[in-house]
């Protein structure tokens, strides 16, 4: 059966998984992991580097995206929409990466990993600060994001069968996929020295203030969830001290979601597509 036979036509809805999940807040803290296995794929770095203003506000194309691709999962009716207009954003990005090969973001194989590792997100963000998924739920979310990569318009060529697959994908991609390319080289360098990285959304003076409580614990995630395989051809260590940390974080911010009301735990798009289902939001 192939993947255009397991999953729905038209939207998600109320009784997704998707909908329970992908608005969270708490996705953001898996930000820096985003990032990593992003920016190392040749292509997509290239991408990034070329056709955005990375180098001033690294963080500006993750903040822009998230509530565009919010849309795709919560705007209903009006997901393909929102679909197709994203993949329109991205007709024109394209050129020669460092190494002299030509790439484009419109490559299944190139959208489709970035589509990947953002639809990742919600099982990374379970496991580390909520209950962790069955391998049921994960194989039902990963029936919606194939539903979700429909709205695009794109090839259905390289995508995964079913979960099991798609985690043969993944880890495929980690071990002979990825590469210290000159943007994650900057990334990670500006994640170290977080106080020299500017901030659309706040006065360079606060950010400087704020940044090592902040940085520390986002750069704790993003690194402690690598796959190995991935941490290796970044070249970044673990130690078990910084394992200690990320789970002292981790367990802060469990415990002190549930006392979050449920109308600020939600992302706009997602209380927008929560009011309209008629679900409550305080």
């Amino acid at each position: 059966m192939t993947v255009d036979d397991r999953v729905r036509t038209g939207f998600l809805g109320p009784d997704s998984l998707s909908w329970r999940y992908a608005g969270d807040w708490r996705s953001l803290l898996i930000g820096s992991w985003v990032g990593l296995v992003q920016l190392s794929l040749p292509a997509l770095g290239a991408g990034v580097v070329d056709h955005s203003a990375f180098y001033s506000e690294p963080w500006d194309r993750f903040l822009r995206s998230v509530p565009q691709i919010a849309g795709v999962v919560y705007d209903g009716p009006s997901s393909g929409a929102e679909g197709r207009r994203i993949r329109r954003l991205h007709a024109g990005i394209g050129g020669v990466d460092e190494q002299g090969r030509r790439y484009h973001a419109l490559d299944p194989d190139v959208f489709f990993w970035g589509h990947a590792t953002i639809s990742e997100v919600v099982v990374k963000m379970t496991d580390l600060f909520d209950t962790p998924l069955t391998a049921e739920r994960k194989q039902r979310l990963y029936a919606e994001s194939c539903q979700v990569w429909r709205h695009y318009g794109m090839s259905t060529r390289p995508v995964p069968a079913d979960r099991v697959a798609f985690e043969a994908y993944l880890a495929h991609g980690y071990r002979h996929r990825l590469a210290r390319t000159p943007a994650v080289t900057e990334f990670i360098r500006m994640s170290q020295r977080p106080g020299a990285m500017a901030q659309p959304w706040l006065p360079n003076w606060l950010w400087r203030s704020l940044a090592p409580t902040v940085a520390e614990p986002m750069w704790l995630v993003g690194v402690g969830l690598l796959d190995p395989a991935a941490r290796e051809a970044l070249g970044l260590d673990w130690t078990a001290a910084q394992e200690r940390r990320l789970r002292r974080f981790a367990a802060a911010v469990r415990h002190g979601w549930r006392v979050v009301p449920r109308r600020l735990r939600y992302m706009p798009r997602a209380v927008a597509g929560f009011r309209r289902a008629g679900w409550p939001t305080g």
